[in-house]
C-alpha cells in the first residue's frame, strides 16, 4: 500500500484513506469513527464510500493513548490504595495520641523541654486507643491502656506525675520578698 492512499498513525495502525462500505469491516473498530462519508465535493473518490479524515484519526490514537494512561494509574491506585489509607489512618492515630499526650502533660505542668521525651516514655510503656466522640464534632477521644485497665490520657499523666515524674515538673516561683511575712500577719490578725 502507497504512503499516499494510506496514514501510518502513531500506534503503527495502517489506516487506508478510501475505503467502501465492505472493506470498513476490515478497519478496527476504534477507528471507524474517523471515516466519514463520501460527499458529492469530495474530488477522485469516485467508487469509495469513505474517506479517512487523519485529524480524527490522530485524535483515536491520543484517546486511546489516554485511556491505557488511566487505565495503568487506576490499577496502581487499586494496589496501593488501601496501603496509602492504612499509613494515613496510622498518621492521624499517631498525630492525636502526641496531640492529647502533649496537652495534658503541659496542662500537668511538666517542664515544656521535656515534654517530647515524656511523650515518648509514655508512649513506650502504654497502649493507646482512639475513637471517634459521639458530638457532632466527631473529634478523637484518646485512652491509654495500661495494667491496670483502660484510663483517660489526663489520668495516665496524673499517675505517672505523682508516681516517677515529679522530676519532670516546673519548679514553682519562690515566694515574693514579704510573702511570708505577710502570712504571719494574716495569721495573728485572725486571732
Amino acid at each position: 500500500m502507497s504512503k499516499r492512499n494510506s496514514h501510518t498513525t502513531s500506534e503503527g495502525v495502517v489506516l487506508r484513506k478510501k475505503i467502501t462500505t465492505a472493506d470498513l469491516a476490515s478497519v478496527p473498530e476504534e477507528y471507524r469513527v474517523a471515516y466519514r462519508a463520501v460527499d458529492e465535493d469530495d474530488d477522485d473518490c469516485e467508487g469509495y464510500d469513505f474517506i479517512l479524515a487523519v485529524s480524527a484519526a490522530n485524535y483515536v490514537t491520543e484517546a486511546k493513548a489516554e485511556i491505557a494512561s488511566l487505565t495503568a494509574k487506576l490499577e496502581t491506585l487499586k494496589v496501593e490504595g488501601p496501603a496509602r489509607v492504612a499509613a494515613e489512618k496510622l498518621a492521624s492515630r499517631d498525630y492525636a495520641v502526641a496531640t492529647t499526650l502533649r496537652h495534658s502533660l503541659v496542662k500537668a505542668g511538666v517542664k515544656s523541654g521535656l515534654v517530647e521525651g515524656v511523650i515518648a516514655l509514655l508512649k513506650d510503656e502504654n497502649d493507646f486507643e482512639v475513637e471517634e466522640s459521639s458530638d457532632r464534632k466527631k473529634r478523637p477521644v484518646v485512652n491509654a491502656r495500661t495494667e491496670r485497665g483502660l484510663l483517660t490520657v489526663d489520668a495516665l499523666v496524673e499517675q505517672f506525675v505523682t508516681t516517677q515524674g515529679a522530676a519532670y515538673l516546673e519548679r514553682r516561683a519562690a515566694p515574693a520578698g514579704g510573702h511570708f511575712s505577710q502570712l504571719q500577719s494574716g495569721l495573728k490578725a485572725r486571732r
